[in-house]
C-alpha cells in the first residue's frame, strides 16, 4: 500500500511541472493556479513516504520553482496576491469553489 500510494504522490507532483511548461510556453491557456494544490500536497506525500533523497530534493525543487513563479505573478496585483496564492495552495480547485 505504501507504494502506491508513493506512486501517487509522484505522479501528484509532476502534474504541476508538466502544466507549469504547457502554460508558460503558451501551449494551452488554463487557470494554473487551480493546479497548485496538486504539487504541494504531492510534494508532502513524496517527502513523507519515498526513502531516496534524490527524489525529495528535485521533485520539491522543481514544484518550488514553478509555485515562485505562480506567486511572483500573483504579487504584481499586490500583496493580496500571496494571500490567493496560499488559498489555491491549500483549498483544491479555489475559483470553483468560491
Amino acid at each position: 500500500m505504501r507504494k502506491i500510494v508513493q506512486y501517487i504522490g509522484i505522479i501528484m507532483s509532476l502534474i504541476l511541472p508538466i502544466a507549469g511548461l504547457i502554460y508558460f510556453t503558451g501551449m494551452y491557456d488554463f487557470n494554473l493556479y487551480n493546479w497548485l494544490w496538486c504539487g504541494f500536497y504531492g510534494c508532502i506525500i513524496v517527502c513523507l513516504l519515498c526513502k531516496k533523497k534524490i527524489y525529495k530534493y528535485v521533485i520539491a525543487a522543481i514544484n518550488a520553482l514553478v509555485l515562485l513563479f505562480c506567486a511572483f505573478g500573483a504579487l504584481m496585483g499586490g500583496i493580496n496576491g500571496l494571500w490567493i496564492i496560499l488559498h489555491f495552495i491549500w483549498i483544491p480547485f479555489y475559483s470553483y469553489i468560491f
